[in-house]
């Protein structure tokens, strides 16, 4: 069943990327790719951190056993297919492709597979939370290795194949050599292999000449990768404007985190190409439920009710192209959306949301609510519609490590505004973890997700995750505001280029 499955998938990718492949045909070799980031990643080590700048870097480099598709579901990277599953769902069997190399020449071996998942189940947050279940991992020949659990879990593979934190395979000997501590020697199995890392310059890495890419198209994170150009370099410059107009001057070919009230006029210009990004994440009013007066849910209610979230949204992320409405806490390109509990959503309701202050007993305390720069403008907006309720608000605009470190301390806040960045399973969404700052703690929720984790239908995993958004809509631990995407831009001469959520520069070419 599980060949059939995956071969219907290749059909359909195959249709699916037709376009894609004929505009392939016109793809050149060779250059230097010079993409600008907003700062430089703590490390290059995706086992020892998760976050979005090692994994735009380090991607190139690495690769893991699977990676997500374009919807954010497992497909096989350096595996041969999706593992075999046993009837009891403990015992996952997976075959790795022959003839894989790494960076330095070795074969890649089940050993190097095994050394590699065993050094993620000890390192990356994913990773940990699967070897809780993990009753032994070991090579069964060559190219074959065995993961057995302690119970069955429905998220071991999507955790093998997060972009962010997956388990990405090494040489069995960096393993033993970096068993807790980032790696300092990066050989991977990717497309693109190390050369150079010069802190606050560039990041440089180099075409793999013995790479093996997988032979179904490319789809998502994965599928069949190229390195067209020779090299690619990654520039670290935190300051946005300079990020504009280093491409917008030809002296780099690619800006992620351009600023958005930019981009009507760069739409039309004629070197530019202006790029509205996936969407990637949804902008959030976090609340605080362990202390003070938003802990009280009718209070909650009402601050929802008031909303209307459409001119709250213009007036902090502009331009429609960057944002949208959506009920859902997964978003719409995802298996889990679901409209539950929309009828609370977007409601703009002010008079309701005065009667429902009047409910909770409000007599116009001062709620404290801390916004990062990013967040500030959507966040006043809300505050205007929010006075006319009756509430009242003192927003505090701050850096966000200021921010970060305040709301650990459940005295000092009642809200905060924050991005909520998706992730392709429920179980590891940041809004829906009790220890978030916030602290859902509520013991329906905790049970609901137990369920979840453990569950492996995915017919009953999604009404589970519509049990959950149920119970967001009713408790109202977090007001989803609504779907962002980011403002990116490359020279006209950038070519291939998959405008998804995150960014890569495998398959992309220049003119």
């Amino acid at each position: 069943m599980k060949s059939k499955l995956f071969l219907g998938l290749i059909l359909t990718l195959c249709i699916m990327t037709l376009f894609v492949t004929s505009s392939a045909a016109e793809a050149k070799m060779g250059g230097v790719l010079k993409v600008v980031l907003d700062a430089d990643p703590p490390t290059l080590d995706p086992h020892a951190s998760s976050t979005t700048l090692v994994f735009v870097v380090g991607y190139h480099m690495f690769e893991g056993l699977y990676s997500l598709d374009e919807n954010l579901n497992p497909i096989p990277m350096l595996a041969a297919d999706l593992p075999e599953i046993s009837e009891d769902k403990l015992v996952y069997t997976i075959k790795l492709r022959p003839g894989l190399k790494f960076h330095n020449g070795k074969d890649v071996t089940a050993e190097d597979a095994v050394a590699s998942v065993k050094r993620w189940g000890g390192m990356s947050k994913y990773g940990k939370t699967i070897f809780k279940n993990v009753a032994s991992i070991e090579v069964k020949d060559p190219l074959t290795l065995e993961l057995k659990l302690t119970k069955p879990t429905g998220i071991t593979l999507v955790s093998l194949a997060m972009p962010n934190g997956g388990a990405f395979i090494y040489p069995k000997d960096i393993c033993e050599k970096y068993p807790d501590k980032p790696v300092e020697e990066n050989i991977g199995t990717g497309p693109f292999k190390f050369v150079e890392w010069k802190p606050h310059q560039y990041i440089k890495v180099v075409r793999f000449e013995d790479y093996k890419p997988v032979e179904f198209p490319a789809n998502g994170f994965g599928g069949k990768k190229v390195a067209y150009v020779d090299e690619l370099q990654f520039i670290p410059i935190s300051d946005e404007a300079v990020r504009l107009t280093s491409v917008e001057g030809g002296e780099y070919d690619f800006a992620d985190f351009v600023p958005v009230d930019e981009f009507n006029r760069l739409k039309d210009h004629p070197d530019i190409q202006a790029l509205p990004s996936a969407p990637r994440a949804w902008f959030a009013f976090q609340f605080n439920k362990r202390a003070g007066i938003m802990s009280e849910v009718k209070m909650r209610e009402a601050f929802l009710t008031a909303l209307d979230m459409g001119p709250i949204l213009a007036a902090g992320y502009g331009d429609e192209a960057f944002w949208r409405l959506d009920p859902s806490i997964m978003l719409k390109e995802q298996i889990w959306w679901s409209d539950v509990g929309k009828e609370k959503y977007n409601q703009g309701d002010i008079e309701k949301a005065k009667k429902l202050l009047e409910e909770a007993g409000y007599k116009g305390e001062e709620i404290v609510w801390m916004s990062g720069r990013l967040e500030y403008n959507l966040s006043l907006a809300a505050k205007n519609q929010l006075e006319k309720a009756g509430f009242n608000i003192d927003l505090q605009a701050m850096e966000w490590a200021t921010l970060a470190d305040r709301r650990k301390n459940p005295e000092l806040w009642n809200i905060f505004s924050t991005g909520m960045t998706t992730k392709p399973d429920p179980t590891m969404f940041t809004p829906l973890n009790p220890a978030y700052a916030g602290w859902w703690e509520s013991p329906k929720l905790i049970e609901l997700m137990d369920k979840l984790a453990t569950e492996t239908d995915f017919g009953k995993r999604y009404k589970l995750m519509e049990e959950i958004q149920e119970l967001f809509y009713a408790e109202i631990p977090t007001i989803k505001v609504g779907d962002y995407a980011n403002f990116r831009i490359a020279a006209k001469n950038v070519k291939g280029f998959k405008n998804m959520n995150e960014i890569f520069f495998w398959n992309v070419w220049k003119e």
